[in-house]
């Protein structure tokens, strides 16, 4: 069974509500269609079992006040959940939130979460880790039982007035560098606020190959002081982390099961992101000397995190 936990969505109904609030609307993958059968029968062509479905990057509410961005939230949750409905043995959403709202969010990951959905999409904002105000979602989170996805786009929603220098506004820095430096520092500071001290059982999946993260791996030295004593934060984020392969080369996807391990690599297309056909996804497997062996790995893994 292939589990893909990197595919998106971005309801075209969002876009007048972000216009509404003076918001630039994001913008649909060509690929994405509100039509789930058809994604159903893509998914049918390239042997892909089970889809995990997360709001686009560009739905990132985080850029409007609290009220608003919850509106939104709960739009995009409704819209996905509609959407998957017909095809529950197939699809099944990733909870969105947002941060500028954690009380309401915290009240939208249980509704969703009973709604059926398994996961809960995170934007990588390593800002906030740590501060108590936020802690509602954690709380949330860890009650519910689900995982997280953790993904880019909150450098997206972030203002920074010395991009407008270059060139597009430095929409080609924030998609690239700022993303994965975003994600990376997110996670790091997940460990620094002792998050996984509260809350031992959470588990994180980063979504494109963990960016820059299992790189960094032998740099994670510096030691979190925890109850149980002093542990490195590789060793903290080899119990609590794993990645998805979306983006990956089919050497690049021997690297991540060297460094990280076999039980902490998961499969991800990132459709509808961006990447273009579902196809395109699959020779980062299909191309490895046993695709088989790390098709059944990447099952048993996905199984034990979504509890299935």
């Amino acid at each position: 069974m292939l589990i893909d936990w990197h595919a998106h969505h971005t309801p075209p109904e969002l876009g007048s509500a972000f216009e509404r609030r003076g918001a630039r609307p994001p913008r649909p993958d060509p690929f994405d269609s509100p039509d789930f059968s058809r994604r159903v029968a893509e998914m049918d062509a390239v042997g892909i079992d089970f889809q995990i479905v997360s709001q686009g990057a560009g739905v990132n509410a985080d850029r409007l006040p609290p009220a608003d961005a919850i509106a939104i939230v709960r739009q995009s949750n409704d819209l996905i959940a509609e959407r998957t409905s017909s095809h529950r043995d197939r699809l099944a959403g990733s909870i969105a939130f947002t941060w500028v709202n954690p009380i309401e969010s915290a009240a939208e990951i249980r509704r969703m979460a009973a709604a059926g959905f398994r996961a809960v999409m995170m934007y990588g904002r390593g800002d906030v880790m740590g501060d108590p105000a936020v802690e509602p979602v954690f709380r949330a989170i860890s009650e519910v039982g689900l995982p997280v996805f953790l993904h880019g786009g909150a450098a997206a929603a972030a203002k920074d007035p010395t991009l407008e220098r270059l060139e597009d506004a430095g929409q080609g820095v924030v998609v690239s560098a700022s993303a994965d430096a975003a994600v990376s520092d997110c996670v790091v500071r997940m460990i620094a606020a002792g998050l996984f001290d509260r809350y031992p059982h959470l588990q994180v999946v980063i979504r494109s190959s963990g960016g820059g993260i299992p790189l960094l791996l032998s740099k994670l030295w510096w030691k979190h002081k925890g109850p149980g004593g002093e542990e490195r934060y590789a060793d903290v984020l080899l119990r609590h982390f794993s990645v998805d392969c979306a983006s990956a080369q089919p050497r690049t996807l021997r690297f991540l099961l060297d460094t990280l391990g076999a039980d902490r690599v998961v499969f991800g297309s990132d459709y509808c992101g961006g990447l273009g056909p579902l196809a395109k996804a699959l020779p980062v497997i299909n191309e490895q000397p046993d695709p088989s062996q790390i098709t059944r790995a990447m099952e048993r893994n996905s199984r034990a995190l979504l509890h299935l």
